[in-house]
């Protein structure tokens, strides 16, 4: 029997996972198809119909909250799937869905870690902070004014949130 089929025997099932997770589509159905709900009525007395698009708003937030709050799936694929559900169920345009996902600063954020991922890929992060511990020593304050002095020397080539996701695994690699 391979080690991978004796790993597979020996996973339990979640059950408070699957729970939650069906609980948070339990609630999104319900709420999306029940039936019309009756207005909202404010105290001077205006009538506020809610429509098919709000309802379904507000199921997909439940849906959204339940699978944070409980974190049963990653906040990453929570948010994709939020603004899939909003574009198979009408709530919005599939433009206006996912332009959130697409400004410029989420995209730079985005970059900026797959370059540290690069860094640490290809060992950079690692010969970085080998050479700088050569170069500093062992004592203590001397490691954090050569990773302070990497972090200035890196910001000015890099972009700020580059460097943080560049330095946080040298700094790891420092740390074991």
């Amino acid at each position: 029997m391979t080690t991978q089929a004796i790993s597979l025997q020996d996973r339990k099932i979640d059950w408070k996972r699957i729970f939650f997770i069906l609980l948070g589509l339990t609630l999104f159905f319900v709420v999306n198809f029940s039936p019309a709900w009756p207005d909202a009525i404010d105290p001077t007395g205006k009538h506020f119909v809610l429509s098919k698009e709000a309802k379904g708003a507000l199921a997909v937030f439940l849906l959204g909250g339940t699978w944070w709050v409980f974190e049963v799936v990653p906040i990453g694929i929570t948010s994709l799937t939020i603004g899939v559900l909003q574009v198979l169920f009408l709530i919005r345009t599939a433009n206006s869905a996912f332009k959130d996902f697409m400004t410029p600063s989420v995209l730079f954020i985005f970059a900026s870690l797959v370059i540290g991922m690069v860094f640490t890929k290809t060992g950079l992060t690692r010969r970085l902070a080998y050479k700088m511990l050569m170069i500093v020593g062992e004592k203590t304050s001397m490691i954090y004014l050569g990773c302070f002095v990497v972090t200035a020397a890196l910001t000015h080539i890099m972009a700020h949130t580059a460097v943080a996701a560049t330095m946080y695994p040298l700094l790891v690699t420092i740390y074991q």
